[in-house]
C-alpha cells in the first residue's frame, strides 16, 4: 500500500502544479511557500503565495499527520482535515460566502485541504487584544453570525457526526474543557451540568471560538478553523466565545472594562433577536442565554488549569482574576465580574 504523501516545504509546489487543474483559475506560478508556526497547535498548516489568471492569491494547504503538532504522544485521525473541509463547505453554503475559508481542493488520499485565504487584510483578533483593540463595535455582526448559525440548524438533525473520529471530538472537546473545573469543584457538580446539556435541544456549534481563530477589521470579520465543529449545546459556542472579552475585561483598565462589557451586552440582545428570528421559542433562547453563565466560566478556569495551557506566551498578570472568576461563575459564589455576567445572562 503506497504511504500517505507527507507534506513539506519542498514537495508542495509539485502538490499544487498536480492538484491545480481542480482549481477555478489557472495556477501560472508559485511564488513562496512557507509553513505556519505561530497559533498552529494541531495541524500542519503552510502558506502558499500565488499567481493565477485571476491575479495573486494566496492558498493554505492543511494536513493532520496522525497526532497533534505540538505534542506527537496526543494521537488523531488524520481524516479529521476532509471532515473539517466538509463542514466548512457546509457552512459557507449557509452563512454565505467571505466568512469562511472557500475550499479549492480536498485531497481525500492524502487528507489534504487546500483553501482560499480569508483573511485579507484583516487583523488577528488575539494580537488586536494584546494592543487592547476590543472590536466592541463588531458585537451586533458577531451575534448576528452566531444566531444565524444556531437559529438555523436548532433542533436539526446531527450532520459530520457519524464518523468515529468526530463521536471522539465530542467527547475530547467536552472532556478538556471540564478539566480543569473539576480540580476546584465537586465533580458530581460539573457531571450534573455536562449531563443537563446533553439534554437540550442542539445546533451546529463552532466548537472553538476563540480569539486566536478570528480576523477583524473596523468593518467586518472572518474566522477559520472548525475542526470542532458539531452538534452541541449552542450555549458552550456563546460561553467560549464572550470569555474571551470577560477575561480581558479582568486586566483592569477602566476603559477596557466597559468596551468589553459593553461587547457583551450588545452581542447577547443580536443574539437574542436573531435567534428569534428563526422561529426558536423565547423560552428556549432564553435557556440558552443562562446556560452561557456555566460553560463561560468552566472555559475560564480551563485556560488556568496548567493542561490545556494559554494562548499568551507568557501567562497575564490577571490569571489568577481569570479562575477566580470562573470558579465564581461556576459555583454562583459573589465576585464582581460574575455577578454582573450573571445579570445580563440571567435577567
Amino acid at each position: 500500500m503506497k504511504k500517505r504523501l507527507i507534506l513539506n516545504e519542498k514537495n508542495i509546489l509539485r502538490f499544487l502544479k498536480d492538484s491545480a487543474k481542480e482549481f477555478p483559475f489557472e495556477l501560472k506560478k508559485v511564488t513562496s511557500v512557507k509553513e505556519v508556526t505561530k497559533y498552529s497547535n494541531a495541524s500542519f498548516i503552510y502558506r502558499a503565495d500565488c499567481q493565477t489568471s485571476q491575479g495573486k492569491k494566496i492558498l493554505y494547504l492543511k494536513q493532520s499527520r496522525g497526532h497533534i503538532k505540538r505534542n506527537k504522544e496526543i494521537k488523531v485521525e488524520p481524516i479529521r482535515t476532509v471532515v473539517e473541509s466538509e463542514k466548512i463547505k457546509f457552512l459557507e453554503s449557509l452563512l454565505g460566502k467571505k466568512i469562511v475559508p472557500h475550499v479549492l481542493y480536498v485531497d481525500y488520499k492524502n487528507c489534504i485541504s487546500v483553501m482560499l485565504d480569508v483573511q485579507g487584510n484583516r487583523k488577528m483578533l488575539i494580537e488586536e487584544f494584546e494592543k487592547d483593540k476590543v472590536y466592541h463595535q463588531l458585537a451586533n455582526k458577531f451575534g448576528v453570525f452566531f444566531g444565524n448559525l444556531h437559529g438555523k440548524t436548532y433542533n436539526t438533525p446531527p450532520m459530520f457526526d457519524n464518523s468515529a473520529w468526530q463521536k471522539r471530538i465530542y467527547k475530547l472537546w467536552t472532556n478538556w474543557l471540564v478539566f480543569g473545573v473539576k480540580k476546584y469543584v465537586d465533580r458530581s457538580v460539573i457531571n450534573k451540568f455536562v449531563n443537563q446539556t446533553k439534554k437540550t435541544k442542539k445546533a451546529l456549534v463552532w466548537g472553538d471560538p476563540v480569539h486566536r481563530n478570528i480576523f477583524v477589521s473596523q468593518t467586518d470579520f472572518t474566522a477559520i478553523d472548525f475542526d470542532f465543529t458539531m452538534h452541541h449545546d449552542p450555549a458552550l459556542d456563546n460561553g467560549v466565545f464572550l470569555a474571551q472579552w470577560v477575561i480581558k475585561s479582568l486586566e483592569g483598565k477602566e476603559k477596557i472594562t466597559k468596551d468589553c462589557r459593553n461587547f457583551v451586552r450588545r452581542f447577547v440582545k443580536s443574539y437574542i433577536n436573531t435567534m428569534k428570528s428563526h422561529s426558536v421559542s423565547e423560552y428556549h433562547v432564553k435557556g440558552i442565554v443562562k446556560r452561557i453563565v456555566m460553560w463561560m466560566g468552566v472555559y475560564m478556569v480551563s485556560r488556568t488549569d496548567g493542561k490545556s495551557g494559554s494562548y499568551y506566551e507568557k501567562w497575564p498578570q490577571w490569571e489568577s482574576r481569570i479562575r477566580e472568576t470562573g470558579l465564581a461563575l461556576v459555583t454562583s459564589k459573589k465576585n464582581a465580574t460574575a455577578d454582573w455576567c450573571r445579570r445580563v445572562l440571567t435577567k
